[in-house]
């Protein structure tokens, strides 16, 4: 799914309307924006997170359709996709308001007309007899992760932890156990970071519009009262003086009267080593331009266009915040700039049912996705999506354990590492590239055997080994290098590593 596309559109959009709607979102100040754009050196070396989609939506558990292809949710959003609804189990709450989706089918055989809010006492209930956050930072750390992203408020509005700020508009719709604070002590005494994910740009209990065109009714969904405004504010306050989050990641876009700079400002006096993601622009801007009679149309013009525009995703916005973010994706080569790239293990980032272990990222597939990522300036958070009781599927579990071990041997060449003159190989086997001071790394795809021949990166090395293994022999010819090992490595990836002068 080309869901950084989809984002640079809003990006796009949200920067002309300001442009024209003067007066409608803070002004920016440069040396905030400056200061989101100075990412600390931890995150740079960290390489690899983990995600965690959980709350009410994971009691029913359920999305519909397999994952999104490249290109389909720009079909969903600007053309005339069949597909009725995301296959995000976290979105519940927005499908099953939709009569003709398969989430309101499944929703009326399963719960009749119980609404939504019943899932919140089960799934306290449930969180309150199984979850075990200690359970969660070991798996984690045997992954090999070296932080931690906790979804602490998706669309439904509800929050994991006990918030002194209640919903004007839910009763009990925070969590009566702090779950945000239990899930950063387990996962810092682990030597982990920790970081909060806060949708600010949708909240369903202030505003959700499903009357069936799908990016009006997103945009319309945005609420753009002061109201809305000063209660984000004061939530991101909150995490912020409770749990000093190393990573502040905000989603869709931030509410243009809420004080977005101000925020930062005291967000980074807080945290000096924090770091924020890069979706804080004013979404609700678009969602009162979309209220216009033929905006919509117009909107989708302009999106049909941008989307079929091939821009090298390599070039950067100087009024980016943060680090960049993508999302099912991947960039062309090596960024000159941070960037971090998110998925669900499956299709789905919640906990979904339906889902099996065919529809997980294999292990190996898993360590692909890292190993690309990094060689081209990049971090991976991958997704967990666990059940209401707070157990992590084994099927989730698995790829996460088989990376780890395959960095166990092998994570000198990913961990503090930086991406070399190029990401890939330009002849040869398939390899990537990365490097750190007087060391470069050549990290082979698939099974090697003992005897593999790859291409010769030109310049001059004092030595050459190969991690988790003993080299017999290395011989140059033509351009290529062979090399014998006196053991096989690693099925999935093998590292060659070049001592430099």
């Amino acid at each position: 799914m080309r869901k950084t596309r989809f984002h640079r559109l809003f990006t796009h959009l949200t920067a002309m309307l300001l442009a024209l709607l003067v007066g409608c979102s803070d002004p920016t100040s440069n040396n905030t924006l400056q200061r989101s754009r100075n990412i600390p050196a931890w995150f740079d070396e960290a390489k690899l997170g983990i995600f965690i989609h959980w709350g009410p939506a994971s009691v029913p558990g359920y999305a519909h359709g397999g994952a999104l292809q490249p290109g389909e949710l720009e079909d969903i959003m600007f053309g005339e996709s069949e597909r009725k609804e995301m296959p995000y189990a976290e979105w519940y709450l927005n499908a099953m308001n939709y009569p003709d989706t398969e989430t309101a089918r499944y929703h009326a055989e399963k719960y009749g007309t119980a609404p939504y809010d019943n899932f919140i006492p089960t799934f306290e209930q449930r969180v309150a007899a199984d979850w075990n956050p200690a359970a969660w930072a070991e798996l984690f750390e045997r992954a090999g992760a070296r932080y931690v992203v906790l979804v602490t408020k998706h669309h439904d509005g509800y929050t994991l932890w006990p918030s002194e700020t209640e919903n004007p508009h839910r009763g009990h719709w925070s969590s009566s156990r702090d779950m945000v604070g239990e899930l950063a002590d387990a996962v810092r005494a682990r030597g982990m970071r920790f970081g909060t994910y806060y949708s600010t740009g949708l909240d369903w209990t202030f505003q959700l519009v499903t009357e069936g065109d799908r990016i009006q009714d997103i945009l319309m969904s945005a609420p753009n009262s002061q109201e809305y405004a000063d209660y984000v504010h004061a939530h991101m306050s909150e995490l912020i003086d409770r749990y000093s989050p190393d990573v502040l990641w905000a989603d869709i876009g931030y509410p243009s009267s809420g004080r977005r700079d101000e925020l930062m400002e005291y967000y980074f006096n807080e945290v000096p080593e924090g770091t924020v993601n890069d979706r804080w622009g004013a979404v609700d801007t678009l969602g009162q331009w979309a209220q216009i009679p033929g905006a919509i149309w117009v909107m989708k013009t302009l999106g049909r266009i941008m989307m079929s525009d091939q821009a090298d995703n390599l070039q950067d916005d100087p009024a980016r915040y943060g680090f960049k973010t993508a999302e099912y994706d991947s960039f062309n080569g090596v960024a000159p700039f941070k960037w971090e790239t998110t998925r669900g293990l499956g299709a789905s980032f919640a906990y979904n049912r339906n889902e099996t272990a065919t529809d997980m990222l294999s292990g190996a597939a898993l360590i692909t996705f890292l190993i690309d990522s990094v060689a081209k300036n990049g971090n991976v958070l991958i997704n967990v999506g666990p059940d209401s009781y707070g157990h992590i599927p084994l099927i989730q579990q698995a790829p996460l354990l088989q990376l780890g071990d395959w960095l166990s041997v092998n994570g000198e060449a990913i961990y503090n590492t930086k991406p070399w003159q190029r990401a890939a190989n330009l002849e040869g086997r398939a390899l990537h590239y990365t490097h750190r001071e007087n060391v470069l790394y050549a990290i082979v795809s698939g099974p090697v055997g003992t005897r593999f021949t790859v291409e010769d990166p030109n310049i001059p090395w004092e030595s050459l080994s190969v991690l988790g293994a003993e080299v017999v022999s290395s011989e140059k010819r033509d351009g290529l290098l062979t090399i014998t090992l006196t053991q096989t490595t690693s099925p999935t990836a093998t590292v060659v590593r070049y001592q430099l002068p």
